[in-house]
Formats: C-alpha cells, sequence, structure tokens
C-alpha cells in the first residue's frame, strides 16, 4: 500500500537547516546544474534572479508559475548529489524514531 505525500507530516525547509542536514551559504541546483541558489540562515533561499521559498526561487529561475522545490532542488549532501526531498525524508524518519 503507497501512502500519499499529502499524508506524511509537513516538514519545513528551514528543519533541514535547524538539523544540520544544509547549512547557510550552501549551493542548491537542479538536476542538471543549469540553476542555482544558495540557503539562508532564515530558510529561504537567493539565486541571482529572486529569494524566498524553495518553491517560489524554482519557479523563477525557470520561467514557470510553479514549482516543487523539494524535487527540482539537490544538494551535495556527503559526498553524494541528493534531492532536498530525499533530506527531508530523513528528517522525517528521524522524526518517526
Amino acid at each position: 500500500v503507497l501512502k500519499s505525500k499529502k499524508l506524511e507530516p509537513r516538514i519545513p525547509f528551514g528543519n533541514l537547516i535547524e538539523g544540520g542536514l544544509l547549512n547557510p551559504g550552501e549551493l542548491l541546483f537542479d538536476g542538471r546544474r543549469r540553476w542555482f541558489a544558495k540557503v539562508r540562515a532564515d530558510g529561504s533561499v537567493i539565486s541571482d534572479k529572486s529569494k524566498g521559498s524553495i518553491h517560489s526561487v524554482g519557479a523563477e529561475v525557470q520561467g514557470l508559475p510553479s514549482c516543487n522545490g523539494w524535487t527540482f532542488w539537490h544538494a551535495n549532501f556527503r559526498g553524494n548529489i541528493v534531492s532536498i526531498d530525499a533530506l527531508r525524508s530523513l528528517v522525517r524518519n528521524e522524526n518517526n524514531r
């Protein structure tokens, strides 16, 4: 039985920073490394075009009306490139222990 993502506990992006999975100043990028944004201490991100949420900046850099920032943005985590959605899953799993 597959669970809907909508039924999973909500994890704010800032929790990844608070948990040490991402650091302020760290660079996020899309899967093909066309667009980049820096993580800010307040839980927002900033690109050369805009600043805001992972979703709004992801949409802005692509010129789209919306974006799922969790699946769009990636980071280098412990030597591996992972989506920030995978990092969010780590936080969820830790919270369920």
